[in-house]
Protein backbone atom coordinates (compact mmCIF):
# COMPACT_ATOMS: atom_id res chain seq x y z
CA UNK A 1 0.00 0.00 0.00
CA UNK A 2 3.22 2.33 0.65
CA UNK A 3 3.84 2.60 -2.87
CA UNK A 4 0.19 2.82 -3.99
CA UNK A 5 0.38 6.17 -5.28
CA UNK A 6 3.47 5.57 -7.70
CA UNK A 7 1.62 4.02 -10.99
CA UNK A 8 -0.68 7.29 -11.08
CA UNK A 9 1.75 9.30 -10.46
CA UNK A 10 3.75 7.55 -13.41
CA UNK A 11 0.62 7.94 -15.53
CA UNK A 12 -0.06 11.68 -14.69
CA UNK A 13 3.05 12.82 -14.01
CA UNK A 14 6.60 13.46 -15.83
CA UNK A 15 8.31 13.42 -12.33
CA UNK A 16 9.08 9.39 -12.00
CA UNK A 17 11.20 9.89 -15.67
CA UNK A 18 12.97 12.24 -14.98
CA UNK A 19 14.11 10.95 -11.10
CA UNK A 20 14.89 8.00 -12.96
CA UNK A 21 17.07 9.64 -15.68
CA UNK A 22 18.76 11.65 -12.85
CA UNK A 23 19.46 8.78 -10.71
CA UNK A 24 21.15 7.30 -14.24
CA UNK A 25 22.61 10.08 -14.59
CA UNK A 26 24.15 9.80 -10.89
CA UNK A 27 25.43 6.33 -10.88
CA UNK A 28 27.15 6.76 -14.24
CA UNK A 29 28.96 9.68 -13.47
CA UNK A 30 30.02 7.86 -10.30
CA UNK A 31 31.35 4.74 -11.99
CA UNK A 32 33.07 7.24 -14.04
CA UNK A 33 34.67 8.95 -11.73
CA UNK A 34 36.01 5.60 -10.21
CA UNK A 35 37.01 4.12 -12.99
CA UNK A 36 39.12 7.54 -13.58
CA UNK A 37 40.64 7.88 -9.92
CA UNK A 38 41.67 4.14 -9.83
CA UNK A 39 43.65 4.00 -13.58
CA UNK A 40 47.08 4.78 -12.38
CA UNK A 41 50.20 5.05 -14.86
CA UNK A 42 52.55 2.04 -15.26
CA UNK A 43 55.26 4.14 -13.64
CA UNK A 44 53.02 4.73 -10.37
CA UNK A 45 51.71 1.02 -10.45
CA UNK A 46 55.95 -0.63 -10.76
CA UNK A 47 56.66 1.62 -7.67
CA UNK A 48 53.68 0.26 -5.65
CA UNK A 49 55.03 -3.41 -6.60
CA UNK A 50 58.55 -2.46 -5.51
CA UNK A 51 57.13 -1.34 -2.17
CA UNK A 52 55.04 -4.39 -1.50
CA UNK A 53 57.93 -6.68 -2.53
CA UNK A 54 59.78 -4.51 0.23
CA UNK A 55 57.25 -4.80 2.64
CA UNK A 56 56.39 -8.28 2.63
CA UNK A 57 59.14 -10.07 0.81
CA UNK A 58 61.50 -12.50 1.74
CA UNK A 59 65.37 -12.29 1.16
CA UNK A 60 67.65 -14.42 -1.04
CA UNK A 61 71.04 -14.23 -2.91
CA UNK A 62 71.32 -13.16 -6.05
CA UNK A 63 74.26 -12.67 -8.37
CA UNK A 64 73.76 -9.63 -10.89
CA UNK A 65 74.85 -10.56 -14.44
CA UNK A 66 74.52 -7.31 -16.51
CA UNK A 67 74.40 -3.31 -15.46
CA UNK A 68 73.49 -0.80 -17.54
CA UNK A 69 72.04 3.28 -17.24
CA UNK A 70 68.08 1.72 -16.87
CA UNK A 71 68.52 -2.02 -16.15
CA UNK A 72 69.71 -4.74 -14.13
CA UNK A 73 70.22 -8.27 -15.07
CA UNK A 74 70.31 -11.18 -12.72
CA UNK A 75 70.11 -14.51 -11.10
CA UNK A 76 68.65 -16.19 -8.05
CA UNK A 77 67.40 -19.81 -7.20
CA UNK A 78 64.55 -20.28 -4.91
CA UNK A 79 64.00 -23.82 -3.54
CA UNK A 80 65.65 -25.31 -6.42
CA UNK A 81 64.50 -23.43 -8.94
CA UNK A 82 66.55 -20.75 -11.05
CA UNK A 83 65.17 -17.55 -12.26
CA UNK A 84 66.76 -15.12 -14.52
CA UNK A 85 65.39 -11.40 -14.76
CA UNK A 86 65.42 -7.62 -14.75
CA UNK A 87 64.76 -4.59 -13.57
CA UNK A 88 64.29 -1.20 -14.38
CA UNK A 89 66.21 0.78 -12.76
CA UNK A 90 65.49 4.19 -14.57
CA UNK A 91 63.53 5.81 -11.63
CA UNK A 92 66.18 4.82 -9.44
CA UNK A 93 69.10 6.65 -10.79
CA UNK A 94 69.73 8.74 -7.21
CA UNK A 95 69.96 5.55 -5.32
CA UNK A 96 72.94 4.24 -7.59
CA UNK A 97 76.21 4.75 -8.32
CA UNK A 98 77.11 6.74 -11.05
CA UNK A 99 79.27 3.92 -13.21
CA UNK A 100 76.43 0.78 -13.27
CA UNK A 101 79.29 -1.92 -14.13
CA UNK A 102 80.11 -1.32 -10.34
CA UNK A 103 77.22 -3.31 -9.77
CA UNK A 104 77.87 -6.54 -11.03
CA UNK A 105 78.64 -9.05 -8.67
CA UNK A 106 76.88 -10.86 -5.82
CA UNK A 107 73.28 -8.91 -4.25
CA UNK A 108 70.62 -9.23 -2.14
CA UNK A 109 67.27 -9.65 -4.12
CA UNK A 110 63.52 -9.55 -2.36
CA UNK A 111 60.82 -11.57 -3.64
CA UNK A 112 57.31 -12.23 -3.03
CA UNK A 113 56.59 -15.31 -1.20
CA UNK A 114 53.57 -16.88 -2.90
CA UNK A 115 55.24 -16.02 -6.14
CA UNK A 116 59.31 -16.01 -6.28
CA UNK A 117 59.35 -14.77 -9.66
CA UNK A 118 58.31 -11.33 -8.40
CA UNK A 119 61.62 -9.80 -7.35
CA UNK A 120 63.53 -6.76 -6.70
CA UNK A 121 67.05 -5.66 -6.09
CA UNK A 122 66.46 -2.03 -5.25
CA UNK A 123 63.39 0.30 -4.38
CA UNK A 124 63.12 3.68 -2.92
CA UNK A 125 63.36 2.27 0.79
CA UNK A 126 66.00 -0.41 0.65
CA UNK A 127 68.94 -1.84 -1.46
CA UNK A 128 70.26 -5.13 -2.37
CA UNK A 129 73.23 -4.49 -4.38
CA UNK A 130 76.85 -4.96 -2.35
CA UNK A 131 78.64 -4.09 -5.02
CA UNK A 132 79.68 -0.63 -5.42
CA UNK A 133 77.94 0.56 -2.05
CA UNK A 134 80.43 3.10 -1.68
CA UNK A 135 81.12 4.37 -4.53
CA UNK A 136 79.69 7.99 -5.66
CA UNK A 137 76.58 8.66 -6.43
CA UNK A 138 75.10 10.30 -9.29
CA UNK A 139 74.75 13.59 -8.80
CA UNK A 140 77.46 13.81 -5.94
CA UNK A 141 81.13 15.17 -6.17
CA UNK A 142 84.03 12.90 -5.61
CA UNK A 143 85.99 14.77 -2.68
Amino acid sequence: MLLAWLPRLAQTSWLVPAAVGVAAFGAGAWVLVGAIRARRNPDELERRRRIKIHVVGRMGEATVQQADEQTLHYCYQIAGVSYSTSQDIGKLAEHLPAAPHLLIGNALIKYHPQNPANSILICEHWSGLLAGRNAVKRGEANL
